[in-house]
């Protein structure tokens, strides 16, 4: 099974679950995207729950590229009810059955899905970054950088430009955990 991003990278078996929460997350994102575009008023909340949504989709990936540490899939599906509930309450988003994670998923048409992008769902129609985390805070970093700029970090680690203590302390840095 491919990598839910597009990087190409081969699932593991024992990942396939995470990888497949991932895809539902993106696809969640991007229907709430489609909904900050279009000219009618979102509901209360939504921004940060496409922060919060787009955080868990960053740990999920972030997992999948053995990049960080700990299990984000409870939270990550936790997050995925959260986000059926709230669009389940909406006339204006569709409510037809499209995964089977959660009481539904969103029925995304062929060109929704062409507007997809893997790496940044929440992107997808709007190209805004979603401004805050849960609590408010703004992301520990861009959104539309973190994973690109974790997959040059591991190039020059492979190319043997940084030490495996250099790129260790470059992920801490960049993912804020220094």
């Amino acid at each position: 099974m491919e990598c839910v991003c597009g990087c190409g990278r081969e699932i593991p078996g024992k990942l396939g679950q995470r990888n497949f929460i991932a895809a539902s997350v993106a696809l969640e994102l991007l229907a709430w995207d489609k909904n900050r575009a279009s000219p009618t008023a979102g509901p209360d909340g939504r921004e940060g729950l496409i922060a919060r949504g787009t955080e868990c989709y960053q740990r999920l990936l972030y997992s999948l590229h053995e990049e960080g540490s700990g299990d984000p899939d409870a939270d990550c599906e936790g997050w995925l009810r959260e986000s059926a509930e709230l669009r389940l309450q909406r006339s204006d988003m569709t409510k037809k059955r499209f995964l089977s994670i959660g009481p539904s998923a969103p029925s995304l048409s062929d060109h929704d899905m062409a507007q997809l992008d893997r790496r940044h769902p929440e992107l997808s129609f709007t190209g805004q970054v979603a401004t805050a985390n849960a609590d408010g805070r703004p992301p520990t970093a861009p959104a539309d950088h973190l994973v690109d700029r974790l997959e040059r970090l591991r190039g020059l680690r492979a190319e043997g430009v940084l030490t495996e203590d250099e790129f260790a302390v470059a992920k801490a840095r960049l993912l804020g955990r220094e």
